[in-house]
């Protein structure tokens, strides 16, 4: 629904795009300039939804080829700015990897991110939401506001602010037996 409206607003053809690129500047302009139609978180979330998931599970099928199990996803999503204009799009980014990322390096690396942490034990043919992170603003009105969210979502903000998030890390140095 969301991709049509999109298309029936674009001046310039997807084919003369494909054909001569320079055209996808003058594309997203003349879209920017029309007046935009008003729409729904609900209805932004549920065109988001089956992408998501698709892009979840190809993911998936990527980490059984190259990890041992259990190998872990981040999904990374990043509100970003097209053309300079108000115009916010979010982008999703899947990052599959052998070993689970920290959530305080994620915070730090990627500070205007969120960021979905998924364990995939390919043995049992499981998938685990380990946590979803919000980023540091985000983060902050969630917990003035905390009623209005998913009571799990606070917990996860409240663990990270607690630096109890992460399990800690033992240092094998430092081991007395």
């Amino acid at each position: 629904m969301v991709i049509k409206r999109l298309q029936d607003q674009l001046v310039v053809s997807k084919d003369k795009i494909k054909k001569d690129p320079s055209k996808l500047g003058q594309a997203v302009y003349d879209i920017l300039n029309k007046e935009q139609q008003v729409q729904t978180v609900e209805q932004t979330v549920d065109a988001m939804t089956p992408k998501y998931f698709e892009e979840l599970s190809k993911a998936v099928d990527e980490g059984c080829k190259k990890f041992e199990s259990p190998f872990y996803i981040v999904v990374q999503r990043k509100k970003e700015t097209v053309g300079g204009a108000i115009m916010n799009v979010l982008h999703h980014k899947y990052v599959t990897r052998q070993t689970k990322p920290r959530a305080v390096f994620l915070r730090t690396e990627f500070p205007n991110a969120d960021h979905d942490l998924y364990e995939v034990n390919s043995e049992k043919g499981t998938m685990t939401l380990v946590y979803t992170l919000p980023n540091a603003q985000d983060s902050k009105t969630i917990l003035k506001n905390s009623e209005m969210y998913d009571p799990k979502l606070v917990e996860w903000i409240v663990a990270y602010n607690q630096g109890i998030l992460d399990p800690k890390v033992i240092d094998p140095e430092n081991v007395t037996i």
